[in-house]
């Protein structure tokens, strides 16, 4: 089984009520948040009874963060979800944000691992902001983190690397793609495939 969206900024949430680990405690400094914790850990546990798998899903919606949750969306670039309206443009992140990111993701990994969780699974798809990092739709970057698809997938790869490391290599650690945008110029299922051979 799989959670859902567990967020790793509680300022763009995908919509209310989502739970945010933001910022996950530093247990081996003594600083974790007791209560949190506490239910995290029955979270795992109930869903981890007769044997029962539960993985964490740690997302970030990115620019997919509605109106009524933020006017302040972030992506890649500034390019805007149309879509009735509900979403604002997204400011773009910058290189430090962007690291600071994919330590979130590591460390919301290993809160899970602490907690009881039996894996976790990045959430590389539906266009939220690891998705969006990967189509070049939404990634109009010049820098390291756009471009080609090299770095388009470099904010994947490195939350990736990030959370293996922080979980150990006997931790369960999956990733979530779309194989296809499905849109005019967008991620396709040939990048993904290019985009595996890279990963190799």
């Amino acid at each position: 089984m799989i959670t859902g969206n567990v967020m790793i900024d509680h300022r763009v949430l995908e919509r209310p009520g989502n739970v945010a680990i933001d910022p996950a405690p530093d247990l081996t400094k003594g600083k974790g948040e007791l209560e949190g914790m506490v239910q995290l850990r029955a979270w795992a546990e109930a869903g981890t009874r007769n044997g029962n798998h539960l993985w964490m899903q740690i997302s970030h919606a990115g620019r997919q963060s509605p109106r009524y949750v933020t006017t302040r969306p972030m992506g890649p670039s500034a390019v805007q979800l149309s879509l009735m309206g509900n979403y604002a443009r997204p400011r773009a992140l910058t290189e430090p944000e962007i690291l600071d990111f994919i330590q979130r993701f590591a460390n919301v990994a290993r809160i899970a691992k602490e907690a009881g969780f039996t894996g976790v699974q990045v959430h590389g798809a539906h266009g939220y902001l690891l998705s969006s990092f990967l189509s070049p739709v939404t990634n109009q970057r010049t820098d390291r983190w756009g471009g080609a698809l090299e770095n388009r997938a470099r904010f994947l790869f490195e939350v990736v690397r990030a959370t293996r490391a922080a979980v150990g290599p006997e931790f369960p650690v999956a990733v979530k793609l779309n194989s296809d945008d499905f849109r005019k110029d967008g991620f396709t299922l040939d990048e993904l495939c290019e985009r595996g051979a890279l990963a190799q």
